[in-house]
């Protein structure tokens, strides 16, 4: 005669099951917080460099002979990004004359200090005349 006997309790496989489901949750979940993160970081890289573009535009659109000599880069977006800050220098450039190189640097700090450089030159006759 065959007797059957009811289980109490679970198996080993189930609970084996049951963890290997549990650490795959863990895995998806702590990429999904680096995939933010990383995210947002590159967030701020991007807004910075659109703030340095624009700025850079503006000085290469402004006549030859009225370029400041530096100044501080004013923007909104700036306010998006966490201590963002922004500045420019204008100085001639070594060994040519009637050119200048254009600096623009936007700094900002999201735990780590973090700044961007975008370099130009502009020339009194354009750069290629």
């Amino acid at each position: 005669m065959n007797h059957i006997t009811r289980q109490k309790g679970t198996s080993l496989v189930e609970v084996i099951l049951v963890m290997f489901v549990l650490f795959v949750l863990v895995i998806f979940y702590a990429s999904a917080l680096n995939t933010v993160a990383l995210t947002r970081k590159l967030r701020y890289e991007n807004l910075a460099y659109h703030v340095a573009n624009k700025q850079m535009e503006t000085l290469r659109n402004t006549t030859f002979d009225t370029l400041p000599a530096g100044g501080v880069v004013v923007d909104p977006m700036l306010a998006q990004i966490p201590s963002g800050s922004g500045d420019f220098t204008v100085v001639d450039y070594p060994g040519f004359a009637g050119i200048k190189e254009i600096t623009i640097t936007v700094n900002w700090n999201d735990g780590v200090n973090k700044q961007i450089i975008l370099r130009t030159l502009a020339g009194l006759e354009g750069i290629n005349p």
